[in-house]
């Protein structure tokens, strides 16, 4: 049987509660068999030194997911050329996988996505699942009118797919689903002001930021 695979891109400066249960709620939707957590390495649209160090994020990543079965961390973007375009990573992810893929976005980042590398490639490259975003107006709705303008054609809804349908387009799902209150924005704020970010990120990745002074005030 042909693996459901879902490709999770984003920065993950750092990893949250919000970022996972997302995934999981999706792996549970899109009945995926795994789910590939990919940071990036270095963001097209944002400063070099922007986040920490990958290796960081990389490894915070890590240990969030420890213990879920079926997530999986991809340091695919340390070898690709920089900065980190989404059309690369899929491309050279769906090289090394075997399955039906799909990339997992918020609408956050989707509604910027004529800005992105080879667009239009990469959405019939890999079907996207646009899921909403905390504290981000707009929604079905909004992601409608945004597909219309991007292909020339108002697009339908098929709730037995979960999926906006555009004639000559892949499908994009949309799922509107479980929506924490939790930004990687809002940790690093506490983090830099001394407060405690207990019960919004995993323990073992609070323990790791906290040992290696990510985000303090000091750095």
């Amino acid at each position: 049987m042909t693996e459901r695979l879902g490709f999770f891109g984003g920065t993950f400066d750092p990893i949250h509660y919000g970022h996972l249960r997302v995934a999981e709620e999706l792996a549970e939707s899109l009945r995926l068999d795994r789910v590939f957590f990919i940071p990036a390495a270095q963001h097209p649209h944002k400063l070099p030194d922007g986040p920490v160090a990958f290796q960081h994020r990389l490894e915070m990543l890590k240990l969030a997911i420890e213990d879920r079965p079926g997530f999986e961390v991809s340091d695919i973007e340390r070898f690709l050329p920089k900065p980190s375009f989404t059309i690369n990573t899929v491309q050279a992810l769906k090289a090394q996988v075997d399955g039906q893929c799909f990339f997992l976005v918020g609408y956050d980042s989707f509604q910027h996505i004529k800005k992105w590398a080879a667009y239009e490639l990469l959405l019939k490259l890999c079907p996207m699942v646009v899921f909403r975003r905390p504290g981000v107006p707009g929604g079905r709705a909004a992601l409608q009118r945004l597909l219309a303008k991007i292909t020339g054609a108002p697009p339908q809804w098929d709730p037995d797919q979960g999926a906006l349908v555009t004639p000559g387009w892949p499908l994009v799902h949309y799922y509107e689903g479980c929506c924490l209150e939790i930004s990687s924005t809002d940790l690093r704020q506490r983090l830099a002001a001394g407060e405690s970010v207990r019960y919004l990120a995993p323990e073992a990745t609070r323990a790791y930021l906290l040992e290696h002074g990510l985000y303090s005030p000091t750095k």
